[in-house]
């Protein structure tokens, strides 16, 4: 059986896309979802002993909301930043954003943009129908490589994982084997659909005789929702 799948909001629509339910097509599910990922770039103070310096920042946002200008993202992404800017897809303009409230507990935050022009808001699913050895997509602005973001794919690996992270501790997260990488930090991870189900949060990396590889982490979508919804509210 096949099914559609699209978003939509006041200021622009995703296109709608067909969907066979057995196979993943990675180019439809990025179709409906890469509307909605941007860019996110900060100016941050780095302290090297007693001194202080100027550095930049990069990660991915979400549109949470494009009629009031929510943008969705990590909170460890623009942790420090003495200013932050989103960028949309297709566009080279950056769009002055200001943080409207942090959620350190679930590694979010919700940023505000004035200009609301070409934002689509993210079609969103629930993670809670997500289960072990699901196909997903990750997108994200990885590396802040020049081109676009970029689209790696793989499985539901795990649930309910918990980690240590340098800025503290996260519960319930989704663990996937798509390759997440520096800069994916507050993208999605998609279904079959292109629906997020999940924020790209951290991957493992290896250290000494531990390695580590194609493991990372995703907040789940309805946790993260939940978080959102407090910031804004």
């Amino acid at each position: 059986m096949s099914t559609a799948a699209s978003s939509e909001s006041t200021t622009g629509q995703a296109q709608s896309v067909s969907f066979d339910g057995a196979t993943l097509d990675v180019a439809a599910a990025v179709a409906v979802v890469r509307a909605s990922v941007v860019s996110v770039d900060t100016v941050v103070q780095v302290r090297q002993g007693p001194f202080t310096q100027e550095g930049t920042g990069a990660g991915t946002g979400l549109v949470l909301d494009a009629t009031a200008g929510y943008i969705l993202t990590n909170a460890h992404v623009i942790e420090d930043a003495t200013s932050v800017s989103i960028t949309l897809i297709g566009e080279t303009t950056a769009r002055t954003a200001t943080v409207v409230g942090t959620d350190t507990t679930h590694d979010l935050a919700v940023l505000h943009v004035s200009d609301t022009s070409g934002l689509v808001a993210a079609p969103f699913g629930s993670s809670a129908s997500m289960a072990v050895g699901d196909d997903v997509v990750a997108i994200g602005n990885a590396l802040a490589l020049d081109g676009g973001m970029t689209v790696t794919r793989g499985i539901i690996s795990a649930v309910d994982r918990s980690i240590e992270t340098d800025t503290g501790s996260l519960a319930g997260l989704l663990q996937t084997d798509a390759a997440i990488s520096s800069g994916n930090s507050g993208g999605a991870l998609v279904n079959a659909a292109g629906q997020v189900i999940g924020i790209n949060t951290a991957a493992a990396t290896s250290s000494g005789t531990v390695t580590a590889s194609n493991i990372g982490f995703a907040i789940p979508v309805d946790d993260a929702l939940v978080a959102a919804a407090a910031l804004t509210g």
